[in-house]
């Protein structure tokens, strides 16, 4: 039932799918179809996400298990588009800049993966990552060969075609918790916080932490304090509501004591009587 209410807000909330443009036109197959599309990835929520093998920009292999452990925002790309996938990286990254500074560069990371298996070679994705200006902490781009990328897509519940432009295909970003399960999956072009921030703090908040008990006992009322503020379009920390706590609980406290304070001295007289 809720899988059908988030379809439906989606298909509402989606005018039309992304064509982004290749350098080497591929030939076309069948039409691209939208709704298709965004019934697989809405389908695709809750389900695990399998291992794979990855090559980072360098060259080296990786898996896509390394990533596990934390919360992992996914967004799948081809290195010859012209405009729309350069442009959501971008954008996502001047996004994720703002959440690594209000919940911690460490506490989450993002994944590029080109899906473009002939083009998309690791040297290909550094020079993407360098052209679109992304240099930040625990963001990887990784290429992988065609029988990967077309099952890593499946499991994340992307679907693309070839197109005389290059590719079809919906504007996805998925989230991805801890255990590796699909969580989320947010739509467009431009990414506003909440619809990224909010899903990372429900994983941040209900994930297990290695920190000692003090220390993580902060990062746990730090993550409670830190909210959006739509007038800045920033997530800030507010501690309102502690500081609030405390107040009530110094005005509290005396009351109390003077109450148990007076119902002592009118028992003590009742105890001699008797």
């Amino acid at each position: 039932m809720r899988r059908a209410a988030f379809l439906a807000l989606t298909l509402g909330a989606i005018a039309s799918v992304n064509v982004v443009a290749s350098a080497q036109p591929t030939e076309a197959t069948a039409s691209f179809d939208e709704k298709a599309a965004l019934q697989l990835s809405a389908q695709a929520v809750g389900g695990l996400v399998g291992d794979y093998d990855l090559r980072d920009r360098d060259g080296r292999a990786i898996r896509f298990s390394s990533f596990g452990g934390k919360p992992l925002l996914v967004s799948l790309i081809f290195t010859k588009c012209a405009q729309t996938c350069p442009m959501t990286t971008r954008k996502l990254s001047v996004a994720v800049k703002t959440l690594q500074q209000a919940f911690g560069a460490e506490s989450f990371a993002v994944l590029s993966v080109g899906f473009d298996t002939e083009s998309d070679t690791p040297q290909a994705m550094r020079r993407f990552a360098q052209r679109q200006g992304v240099d930040l902490p625990n963001w990887e781009f990784a290429s992988a060969d065609a029988p990967t990328a077309a099952r890593l897509a499946r499991s994340l519940g992307f679907s693309y075609r070839p197109s005389p432009e290059g590719f079809d295909h919906i504007s996805q970003l998925t989230v991805v918790d801890a255990q590796g399960r699909v969580y989320r999956q947010v739509y467009g072009d431009d990414f506003e916080l909440p619809s990224l921030g909010e899903p990372l703090k429900q994983l941040l908040a209900g994930a297990q932490t290695h920190y000692p008990l003090w220390q993580g006992l902060g990062r746990r009322i730090r993550l409670f304090c830190t909210r959006f503020d739509p007038s800045s379009g920033r997530y800030q920390a507010d501690y309102s509501f502690f500081v609030g706590m405390l107040i009530s609980a110094a005005m509290i406290l005396p009351f109390g004591y003077w109450i148990v304070r007076e119902l002592r001295r009118a028992w003590r007289p009742t105890s001699r009587e008797a």
